[in-house]
């Protein structure tokens, strides 16, 4: 049985073969065997590849690989390999293992400041060895009340909640270390982490009015400022802000005009997102805030920044206009409410953002993407008990609809409004319903992606005022051509939304991965087939999606982790991409063609006879 040290190390090592750290794929060769003197140094059954790497000084690794067409050409079979130095012709090649030997061995050659950074990384593997094993722990202890039918939970936020949970015994795809809540202590996991569904009372700041900005106003649950334990006297000259316990720990000095209340108020219980909080007594009210806390990353700290609550409203008014005006989106898309927020200036652990789930949303079942594929007590997929409870048990008819609402919705805002969304696995929710298909609810889209003179194209004047471009803040979310909305439509769209999917279900054994591919394709093609008949260009999706060899990948592992701002250039940790994913829609073509030349040449055979 695989250990959690050997699996987040085996993932380290699939990620660094991705994201080419240190060159290990370019530089490096794919060999059939190691020199026979080696051989006996090799305890573990003989792979079908090894990846040959002898560009570091004075040694060759050879790490065991398998073919892939699943966003790398070639993985890891596990978290081993050999060393072999070459300045003593009788030093004895080492058999390695484990994520420790392999991050030092590929820090070893490099600067300081990269050395460092590597050396780091093993910290947060080892804080994700620790979480992955009480994620487990609270999944086995919970594992009767996981098991309940989907329709005895009523209640529509419970069964919101009820569906963060379940996502959160999932890994992330891709990120090695997504387990890792780095600044969570066990103790802070039990309180505060969905996994455990703990629930518990946020802290409250009180700050002067002459300082904060608040966008609206503050919710009907809000506490008084007596309910906190401060003289009621201060509603004349403060606002209270909301503030996670673990950060309120963390602020050692408050700034002038902000005062910590002695007393807790309004309790909450933790999202998928961790930093979003739902309120227990006030279903539909969420309150996002800042936490001391980074994850899928180092660099990835989950505070606030201020220009969020404005570019995040921004999109969420425009998003509701098309809607609006737009009768495919219409009748497939519906945006929280994210009016509310507040902020102490640029200050990033001063700041919160509402969202409000509106009444059109509490009579459906909201899943986030993220929980699909999670494996519930029974053995089965998530996405398998919400067909029994949704498709009479028809995953396949559930498959086909999700397919179409995906594409249909993101191609159609890319290629007609110019618009990509960073709709990932946690943001992009699913809401299912007895009577009616499938739809989407829209939110925290604070950094998408805009081409503006297309969005500008496809509005009136008075819409395009109304939702001006110039009104965001945050400047890189306007792009000057399509490459930025196609790399984020295949990195979130395509590979974590659908093709993640895709992979749990012929993992489950439920259908074959090329066969759903070939779906996918088919859907896709017909999707664009619909937007060209509609006078909406779709050439540069179409060669981008079907005919590449390759497809961009979030290269997660070296931006948020490995490399430092100035060696990747990215502006945006999220959004630092590498041309080397293996083009599966291509593949899927391939296959069937494959298939479709084998029945020809049974049919024949069978003339002949």
């Amino acid at each position: 049985m695989t250990t959690d040290k050997q699996y987040i190390g085996q993932r380290i090592i699939d990620a660094c073969l991705r994201e080419n750290v240190c060159e290990l794929m370019s530089k490096g060769e794919i060999v059939a065997a190691i020199p026979p003197a080696l051989n006996r140094h090799w305890p573990d059954a003989m792979p079908a590849a090894w990846l040959k790497v002898s560009h570091f000084s004075q040694r060759v690794i050879y790490v065991p690989v398998i073919a892939s067409q699943y966003m790398q050409t070639w993985r890891a079979v596990s978290d081993t390999w050999l060393s072999h130095k070459l300045t003593n012709k009788n030093d004895t090649p080492w058999y390695q293992q484990g994520y420790r030997a392999w991050l030092t061995e590929l820090a070893a050659d490099l600067p300081p400041e990269s050395n460092a950074l590597f050396l780091d990384y093993i910290a947060e593997a080892d804080c994700a060895v620790s979480h992955r094993a009480l994620c487990r722990q609270a999944f086995n202890a919970r594992k009767e009340a996981l098991s309940v039918p989907l329709s005895t939970i009523k209640d529509w936020h419970k069964s919101m909640l009820f569906s963060d949970q379940v996502a959160s015994y999932l890994d992330h795809p891709y990120y090695p270390t997504a387990r890792a809540k780095v600044g969570f202590d066990s103790q802070a996991m039990t309180l505060f982490a969905p996994e455990f569904a703990a629930q518990f009372e946020l802290y409250w700041l009180a700050i002067s009015k002459e300082l904060v900005t608040l966008t609206s106003l503050v919710p009907e649950c809000w506490p008084s400022m007596t309910e906190v334990g401060l003289d009621e006297s201060l509603t004349d000259t403060h606002c209270l802000f909301p503030l996670h316990p673990l950060t309120a720990l963390s602020l050692d000095v408050l700034p002038e005009g902000v005062l910590l209340a002695p007393q807790s108020a309004l309790t909450v219980q933790a999202s998928l997102s961790v930093r979003t909080l739902a309120v227990v007594n006030t279903p539909g009210v969420h309150i996002k805030v800042p936490l001391l806390m980074a994850t899928l990353g180092a660099k990835n700290i989950r505070s606030i920044k201020p220009s969020t609550l404005y570019d995040g409203h921004w999109f969420e008014r425009t998003l509701t206009a098309l809607a609006q005006r737009d009768d495919v989106l219409g009748e497939s898309i519906e945006h929280v409410d994210e009016q509310h927020g507040g902020h102490l200036g640029d200050h990033k652990l001063f700041a919160y953002i509402v969202r409000r789930y509106p009444p059109t949303m509490q009579d459906k079942q909201l899943v986030p993407v993220a929980a699909l594929a999670s494996v519930m007590p029974d053995g089965r997929l998530y996405l398998a008990h919400l067909a029994d409870r949704y498709y009479q048990g028809y995953w396949d008819v559930w498959f086909s609809q999700y397919l179409q609402l995906m594409l249909k919705v993101h191609l159609r805002l890319w290629l007609k409004y110019g618009i990509a969304l960073e709709s990932n696995q946690q943001n992009a929710i699913l809401a299912y319903h007895q009577d009616s298909r499938l739809s989407l609810v829209m939110k925290d889209n604070d950094s998408a992606r805009l081409l503006v003179s297309r969005y500008q194209a496809s509005l009136s004047k008075a819409e395009a005022l109304e939702h001006d471009a110039a009104q965001l803040i945050d400047r890189r979310i306007i792009v000057n051509d399509d490459q930025a909305l196609a790399q984020m439509f295949t990195t979130i769209t395509l590979q974590l939304d659908i093709a993640a999917i895709i992979e749990a279900i012929a993992e489950a054994g439920m259908a074959p991965a090329w066969q759903l591919y070939r779906q996918l394709r088919d859907c896709l093609i017909d999707q664009l087939a619909s937007l060209q008949a509609q006078g909406i260009e779709t050439d540069y999706a179409r060669n981008y999606l079907l005919n590449q060899p390759m497809l961009p990948v979030k290269y997660l592992l070296c931006s948020g982790s490995l490399l430092s701002k100035a060696q990747s250039g990215a502006t945006d940790v999220n959004k630092f991409y590498g041309q080397s994913a293996p083009n599966f829609l291509r593949a899927s073509r391939e296959q069937s063609q494959l298939e479709q030349h084998d029945e020809d040449v049974f049919a024949l055979g069978e003339a002949v006879v």
